[in-house]
């Protein structure tokens, strides 16, 4: 038996055969994917969170491993394995000190919320059933008051003995509950409880383990599967979208920790109830864009306005539901002047009309998990777009990018701006400080400064009052015929009491 492999001799296809195999194979992909799309999001978070986690394993792997008798060698599934015990060790940290008094504090917060939503249900209807006036006197339609409730009532076909607004129904913390369990819980459902979590977790560990330690190695295989003129234009495209989901997720991430964390601390502060609580609904709902920051605002004005202040007790109902809606605001707007910029750049570059679109298109479509993906999903179609139109006009698919003329900037942009400006100009003007007075020109003209101190500091002695008195005693005693050796007797004189004189000035000074 030879053993070489035998020879492949059918005729190179047409170009009608590979357009049907390539629609053929799009077409079994497609129907493979819907066939399995329970399996979709476990995939998705496997890859997300591995996608998240490799900077770990990258520094362990550079910088932890690479040093003494391991250094020059293969590691790299040796610091995956200490990622993931780093990883598993901190959800274990939260599980027994975190999660206990998050689960209190949930509860709590459940408890309170459908109370308070009868109460403001009952208001609103007390508020509409009073009918419309202007200057104190009712609107008349064909002699009747217009009266709101009375409209509404007619509008959904609600008897009169019967709640139009019934907000004590909804139970926002099932609704919660239901809608994160579609980040994975679809996917092997023909098992239930603890094993569905159990297979779930361990198809998930496997998948990150194999991604973060081989993931450079796909991308390098997706690229050396295209032919070869095209290489340099998917290595581009992969860079385009790593950007985007790079900025997206890490930046979403840091913007989610420093918001739940700066909104613990500021509804500590104020005293509202459950803190914690509000802290991780402000982080969540971070990861919605354009208007997530904005949603987190109604629980924290829903707690204040039907408590007391824990820390400020003059605050009670209304005045404390408004000042924490003002304060919720003025972090808003921090956040989206000062941290979004900074954190986020333009990674996503869309209108927030397209983003909100994507989100609601993808709450219906995936639930949480199309929620948090629609935005750098939509992005990562738009870097596909413009790669394509470029194509079809011969344009360069990415151009480089504009300098956008400068907006107009508000008070605290330009007041942050004026800070950073002021700070850098200090530290500018102090190096060139310690360069100038380090230089030795600055030191050559130190020491002339003090040779013309110690000669002024002479001249102002020999304008002395008492220093001439003694020159002029000495020139009387001297006569000018005499030698030598008695002039320098007396200039000898003339120094010792010059130099007294020297002493008793320092003394005196």
């Amino acid at each position: 038996m030879s053993a070489l492999p035998p020879p492949v001799s059918s005729p190179a296809w047409t170009g009608r055969t590979k357009r049907y195999v390539v629609v053929f194979v799009v077409v079994l992909a497609g129907l493979t994917l819907l066939r399995f799309s329970e399996t979709i999001p476990v995939v998705i978070v496997a890859v997300i969170l591995a996608y998240l986690f490799t900077p770990l394993a990258n520094w362990l792997d550079n910088r932890v491993l690479n040093i003494g008798p391991l250094a020059g060698r293969d590691h790299r599934g040796v610091a995956v394995l200490l990622t993931f015990v780093l990883v598993i060790a901190g959800i274990i940290i939260m599980i027994l000190v975190v999660i206990p008094g998050i689960a209190k504090q949930f509860e709590e917060f459940g408890s309170r919320i459908p109370p308070l939503l009868e109460s403001l249900g009952e208001t609103l209807e007390r508020g509409l059933s009073l009918p419309i006036t202007i200057g104190g006197e009712p609107i008349l339609i064909n002699g009747e008051p217009i009266i709101p409730l009375d409209q509404l009532r007619e509008v959904t076909g609600t008897p009169g003995n019967q709640d139009v607004l019934r907000l004590e129904d909804l139970n926002l913390v099932d609704a919660t509950r239901s809608f994160i369990s579609t980040l994975t819980l679809p996917a092997f459902s023909f098992v239930g409880g603890a094993l569905t979590a159990i297979v779930n977790i361990i198809f998930m560990l496997s998948m990150m383990f194999y991604l973060i330690r081989d993931g450079v190695m796909f991308a390098d295989k997706l690229v050396e599967a295209t032919p070869r003129t095209y290489r340099s234009d998917v290595r581009r495209i992969l860079y385009e979208l790593g950007q985007v989901w790079n900025a997206y997720l890490r930046g979403q991430l840091t913007l989610s920790l420093v918001m739940g964390t700066t909104v613990f601390i500021v509804a500590t502060l104020l005293g509202v109830p459950n803190p914690i609580i509000l802290g991780l609904i402000s982080g969540l709902l971070e990861f919605v864009p354009s208007i997530g920051s904005g949603l987190a605002i109604f629980p924290a004005a829903l707690l204040a306005l039907s408590s007391q202040s824990a820390t400020l007790p003059f605050l009670e109902g209304g005045p404390f539901a408004l000042v924490v809606i003002i304060v919720w605001a003025i972090l808003q707007n921090i956040e989206a002047i000062v941290l979004v910029p900074r954190i986020m750049g333009g990674s996503l570059n869309l209108h927030p009309f397209i983003v909100i679109v994507a989100v609601l298109t993808g709450a219906s479509l995936a639930g949480a998990l199309g929620v948090i993906l629609a935005a750098p999903s939509v992005a990562s179609l738009r870097v596909l777009g413009q790669y394509i139109y470029g194509k079809l006009l011969d344009q360069d698919p990415f151009p480089p990018p504009k300098r956008r003329p400068a907006n107009p900037v508000t008070a605290l942009v330009l007041a942050a701006r004026v800070w950073e400006f002021d700070k850098q100009l200090v530290r500018n003007a102090a190096a060139d400080v310690r360069r100038i007075w380090n230089s030795d020109r600055s030191k050559t003209w130190r020491a002339r400064a003090r040779r013309v101190m110690q000669v002024e500091r002479i001249r102002r002695l020999f304008q002395n009052e008492r220093v001439r008195a003694v020159s002029a005693a000495l020139r009387r005693r001297i006569p000018v015929n005499r030698g030598g050796l008695e002039a320098g007797a007396a200039v000898r004189t003339m120094g010792e009491q010059i130099r007294n004189l020297l002493r008793r000035n320092e003394d005196h000074a």
